[in-house]
């Protein structure tokens, strides 16, 4: 199943309208493709929202009820990549919402840039990383790896990682795409 961006600001709406009703404070800290499609730029469809949530149990709740009533799989809101969240900086979250005890937030865009980075899955990460370095206006190999390794200290660029620059940089980079229009989740 895979999610849009308009899938993701309902599902995101309802799960801010269920906590606010049922008084439950929560922080919902957004990574990965929805992070991009929700503040950066229009992207293909995603599986998941992966995030960092505090606390979890409520959150995750809401969500599964809202994945039942949608026919969603039970995880479209998941903690599973929050662990990939690199701790040695600040990671720039960026609000989308906050209000009520309940906030949305998405990772910076060098951030993102980092985990992609880091992650660097072909097919599935060479367009995020060419409009991400775009965004971050880094334009060549050495720019990357030192943003790489503000967020990954002792730590360089993988292999795959090289080899996705190589090819992004040696096509050009993208123009800075447009961003979308903020979400409503009021």
């Amino acid at each position: 199943m895979s999610l849009d961006r308009d899938d993701l600001i309902r599902g995101l709406r309802e799960v801010v309208v269920r906590l606010r009703e049922r008084g439950e404070p929560a922080g919902i800290r957004i990574i990965g493709g929805a992070a991009l499609s929700l503040r950066y730029f229009e992207r293909r469809t995603t599986e998941d929202v992966d995030a960092k949530l505090h606390p979890a149990e409520p959150t995750l709740g809401v969500a599964a009820e809202i994945a039942e009533a949608n026919g969603w799989p039970a995880d479209w809101l998941n903690a599973k990549a929050a662990h990939f969240i690199p701790i040695a900086t600040d990671a720039g979250w960026e609000p989308l919402y906050a209000e009520d005890d309940v906030s949305l937030w998405v990772a910076s865009a060098p951030t993102l840039l980092a985990m992609k980075l880091r992650a660097s899955r072909a097919g599935r990460d060479d367009d995020d990383i060419a409009n991400l370095l775009a965004i971050c206006g880094v334009d060549e190999h050495a720019g990357a790896a030192e943003l790489y390794e503000t967020y990954y200290p002792g730590e360089v660029l993988p292999d795959k990682a090289t080899r996705m620059l190589g090819a992004i940089f040696t096509r050009g980079l993208p123009a800075v795409p447009d961003e979308p229009a903020r979400p409503d989740f009021g």
